[in-house]
């Protein structure tokens, strides 16, 4: 087997690292590559070399960090502490070695390989847009385990490793240099070069200016710091961070805040045990298993291409048309722009497309204010976004995404007039959220090039785009969809053509449970509360405010027509409409908002008829709601709407949240069991009636397998 490390002396006694997995994309670690890197170690403790750097063969990586597979079937905690101790105690031996290391990041430095960068003397980021630092381990439900929570804390105090650690977000260059994880940021373009002064300065003993900027700066920051108060305000603003942004689901961010807490000022083997023992013990949660296999199905999707024929070609996209520029419309164009896909916007009026526009630059400006983003990269993000209100550029288009207003006719005509404007190989795409895909294309000629591509509001935070597949739409329209998605950062799905497609006839009788609980007697607060309970990032009567009850009353309206049997009557959407209670966007729905304040208006009370009065628990109350998503789901698989739970999973944890810890609405299916699930659907049946039957595949997946996964 060929070596994943290879060292270059060079005659000035500078000697290079390189790493350079072969066979694969990235370079990770698995346990064979922690033996060789072992083993290179003992062989640099001979060298005489001035100084080392270390640097990645591969195009945008330097180290992904560890190799997932070797830990999602960890079920001894003792087994992950002692992978946490032999992982410390690799990268430790590097640290020690008797010349200075330089960890030369070019490209994705996440988990292990932060910790290696860490156990470095110095650290140099090329100011590549690839080049993302990042201790990302909360994310699968463990913490940094080869020495992250030690050394970062040493390296750059707590505030700032507090902040990296339990939140797991990645660093561009700029903001690992004003953190200080890195001490210098270099061309990319010039990335050895560079990396040889760099490595020459450090040999000169010209080094002081970078240890120094390390420290806490300030006296805000030294008190934070180095006084027993101040770091108990600090991990006590901390803790109450976490509980609000995981409601206390999550385990690992608060283990790593108790070792960080504990090892603070500690001798640096004793803090790496205590990370060692956290980390086997959250190996073995079932949440980190939960996690972890939403990684794997996310590194699924990465490697798919939308159809089952692996031969298809996705079509690279690089002008796009988007008709309609609302709120969507816009957010849709800033999306494509910030991928270097020239857009052009297109609506009736001067005034309509000034909204894409706005909406565009309300967005990116934000990521400036942030500094998530230069001013410059914003003005050419900008300059990518051009408006229209006529057809003029849409003859070199090689996608169009029409998001213009949920109403089937007025679809049906523009599409109609949109093929006279554009290429006969272009894509054509309905941003629709409920209407279906086959119906708009009746008024098409070439419907081979139709596809839905439902984006969620709003387009830049959420994750998921629905890519709806109609009788005649292609291979080669789903598989470019699908890779444009994959090129936007979004995590796209394929679902077949039929009513709310999957998230939001899946998401129907949820919400519409809450309607009947909300006539039962339950408060809206008890709703919203017992479903944050939950796991829900909001409740589903915030829900209907943030997604407009207009909407939802639309979309009900819309799916009524297939799925009566299973909604409850209910004219209380329809009566907000009609007093222009609309949500968020209007300031008042179900709840009052101010200054981006969320505030109960007992005035919604008098719309709220009580038709009976039921007494339920919090787990009864999340029975009501969640169980028949469940249902539903099984009847979309029975459907072919989504061919796998897999994709059911996918598309209600990006799309809307569903609690990730629990892995998935049908994996959480599962570890219900079937047999509970359908005695408990039964059992409503009976008092509430028969929109909880449960469904014949239901049943039918109970007997034969089971549970929905093997």
């Amino acid at each position: 087997m060929e070596n994943a490390f290879t060292l270059e002396k060079r005659d000035d006694g500078i000697g290079i690292l390189y790493f350079d997995l072969p066979g694969e994309k990235v370079n990770k670690f698995s346990t064979p590559v922690m033996e060789e890197l072992e083993k290179t170690i003992s062989t640099l403790k001979n060298e005489s070399l001035k100084c080392l750097l270390l640097m990645s063969k591969k195009k945008g990586i330097f180290i992904a960090g560890a190799d997932i597979n070797e830990i999602k079937d960890v079920t001894d905690p003792e087994i992950g502490y002692k992978i946490g101790l032999r992982g410390q105690g690799i990268f430790h031996s590097f640290s020690q070695l008797s010349f200075p290391t330089i960890a030369i990041i070019d490209g994705a430095c996440m988990g292990g390989g932060t910790e290696l960068s860490l156990a470095c003397t110095f650290r140099a980021a090329t100011d590549s847009p690839s080049t993302k630092i990042a201790l990302p381990e909360v994310n699968l439900g463990i913490l940094p385990g080869w020495g992250g929570t030690q050394r970062l804390p040493r390296l750059v105090g707590l505030q700032k490793s507090l902040d990296l650690i339990l939140s797991g977000r990645s660093l561009d260059a700029k903001r690992a240099y004003r953190m200080a994880v890195v001490d210098k940021i270099i061309a990319a373009e010039w990335t050895m070069e560079k990396a040889i002064e760099f490595a020459q300065e450090v040999i000169s003993g010209k080094t002081e200016k970078y240890i120094s900027r390390r420290k806490p700066k300030g006296l805000p920051g030294i008190v934070l710091e180095k006084t027993p108060f101040g770091r108990s305000i600090m991990f006590s603003q901390a803790e109450k961070t976490v509980m609000k942004k995981s409601g206390g689901h999550y385990p690992a961010p608060l283990r790593a805040l108790k070792v960080l807490k504990e090892t603070h000022g500690i001798d640096l083997q004793k803090g790496l045990d205590i990370e060692a023992r956290a980390l086997g013990d959250l190996l073995v949660t079932p949440i980190c298993k939960s996690l972890v296999q939403i990684f794997f199905w996310t590194e699924e999707i990465k490697k798919e291409n939308g159809t089952t024929k692996k031969e298809t070609k996705a079509k690279e996209i690089q002008k796009a048309g988007v008709l309609g520029a609302g709120v969507m419309g816009g957010g849709i164009a800033q999306l494509f722009a910030a991928k270097g896909i020239d857009t052009r916007v297109k609506d009736i009026n001067h005034d309509a497309v000034t909204k894409a526009y706005q909406q565009a630059s309300s967005v990116l400006k934000e990521k400036v204010k942030r500094r998530r983003m230069s001013r410059e990269e914003y003005r050419q993000i900008m300059l990518r976004i051009s408006g229209t209100t006529d057809y003029s550029g849409f003859k070199n288009m090689d996608l169009v995404v029409e998001a213009i207003i949920e109403d089937l006719n007025i679809k049906k005509t523009v599409l109609a007039e949109l093929e006279n404007y554009v290429p006969k190989d272009a894509i054509i795409a309905s941003n629709t959220s409920s209407l279906l895909i086959d119906d708009m294309a009746a008024a098409m000629k070439n419907k081979k090039r139709f596809v839905g591509m439902h984006f969620f509001n709003p387009v830049h935070r959420m994750p998921l785009v629905e890519i709806i597949r109609g009788k005649q739409t292609s291979d080669e329209a789903v598989s470019t969809i699908f890779s444009l998605c994959k090129k936007t950062g979004k995590t796209p799905i394929v679902v077949n053509d039929g009513p709310g497609f999957l998230v939001n006839r899946l998401l129907l009788p949820y919400m519409v449970e809450a309607v009947s609980l909300l006539e039962e007697g339950h408060s809206i607060q008890t709703l919203d509360k017992a479903m944050k309970k939950f796991g829900m990032p909001m409740g589903p009567i915030e829900l209907f405010d943030e997604v407009g009850i207009d909407v939802a009353y639309k979309v009900a309206k819309i799916l009524q027509q297939t799925m009566a049997d299973r909604m409850a009557e209910s004219d209380l959407l329809e009566k907000l409409v009609h007093e222009k209670r609309l949500g968020k966007k209007n300031g008042i729905g179900f709840y009052k908002y101010q200054d981006r304040k969320k505030i109960y208006d007992p005035e919604v009370e008098k719309f709220i008829q009580i038709k009976s009065k039921t007494e339920l628990n919090t787990e009864q109350l999340a029975q009501r709601m969640v169980y028949p998503m469940i249902n539903e789901a099984a009847r979309c698989l029975e459907d072919n709407i989504a061919t796998n739970p897999r994709d059911v999973d996918v598309g209600m944890i990006f799309g809307t949240g569903f609690a990730p810890f629990r892995g998935g609405l049908l994996k959480f299916a599962d570890s219900e069991g079937l047999d509970k699930l359908i005695d408990v659907l039964a059992g409503f049946e009976n008092k509430f009636g028969q929109r909880f039957k449960p469904s014949s595949y239901l049943q039918k997946i109970k007997e034969e397998k089971g549970k929905f996964y093997n």
